[in-house]
């Protein structure tokens, strides 16, 4: 299977305050708890790697829901409930660490969240990724151990995007200043949702962040919102991203227009040195065109 990247560690404050959040909050008002109603495994996800180590399908559901509940969800149904999806995205044996270790086990887990019965609303998931040194349990064991981690560190992710939707718009910029950069990727989710455009120049600060994850949030928050405002900015981005960032930001540009976009991809359809990003803008400067044209036919009708 494809090997997977690993993300950030995380700060125990911020994971503890989306558990929080989640979890029932006695005489004080506060959100309800969220419940899975059902957990399945995604198909293709099981391995015969995974297989040998005893993780067949119920296996995996059965640690899936037990990272859940860990992370401050319920079992059954409840006001809020959701089926959960899992899915193994990575799975390798990684060379030692240092010289007197044996070899690690690293995989890497999705769990996806969809509203119980509803098959319209839109799908919460994250990523997590666990890593176990082959000990004396042997590989069997590490896998194990890297498959529970990988699904707490995505069942908390996952805690973390249902508290920050639930979160009055200042504290969701707020958290847009976090140190834990899950939760600063979290925010961006959450304001791209909601589309605000005042929420704009904080998105914009999130271009510089040191996460590459949470710069790549903050590019789709821009597209989503759809403020001519971000061209600047993102037209410093690209300029020094790489180039599959650079040719997926110069796409936004051409879809958000405006008076600097048109001049900036007719520089790069010309002189960048990477023919994706060429070509990038070429298709971003075709619909721009295309757009101010449909526009000005419809105002003079």
């Amino acid at each position: 299977m494809a090997a997977y990247r690993a993300r950030a560690p995380r700060v125990a404050l911020a994971v503890l305050a989306g558990l929080v959040a989640l979890a029932p909050l006695g005489c004080r008002r506060g959100p309800k708890p969220a419940h899975i109603a059902s957990v399945r495994v995604a198909g293709g996800a099981v391995s015969d790697t995974l297989r040998d180590a005893g993780l067949d399908a119920p296996a995996l559901e059965a640690a899936t829901l037990t990272a859940l509940q860990a992370a401050g969800f319920k079992a059954g149904a409840g006001e809020r409930t959701y089926r959960a999806r899992v899915d193994v995205v990575g799975v390798r044996l990684a060379p030692p660490d240092g010289a007197s270790s044996g070899p690690r086990v690293e995989v890497g887990v999705e769990i996806a969240l969809e509203v119980e019965g509803d098959s319209d609303q839109s799908v919460l998931r994250d990523t997590g990724s666990g890593v176990a040194s082959v000990a004396e349990g042997g590989p069997a064991g590490a896998f194990r151990q890297a498959v529970a981690a990988a699904a707490r560190d995505a069942a908390e992710g996952l805690a973390l995007g249902i508290a920050a939707e639930g979160k009055p718009l200042r504290q969701v910029l707020a958290d847009l200043g976090s140190a834990d950069p899950r939760v600063r990727d979290h925010a961006v989710r959450a304001l791209a949702e909601r589309r605000n455009p005042e929420t704009v120049p904080a998105l914009v600060q999130r271009l510089e962040d040191a996460d590459a994850d949470v710069v790549q949030r903050a590019v789709g928050a821009l597209a989503q919102i759809g403020d001519p405002r971000a061209v600047p900015a993102l037209i410093e981005l690209a300029q020094r991203a790489d180039p599959d960032l650079a040719a997926r930001v110069v796409r936004v540009i051409g879809d958000l227009g405006g008076p600097d976009a048109e001049g900036y991809l007719l520089t790069v359809e010309s002189g960048h040195s990477d023919r994706r990003v060429r070509r990038a803008a070429r298709d971003a400067l075709r619909d721009l065109r295309a757009h101010v044209t449909g526009t000005a036919m419809n105002r003079d009708r």
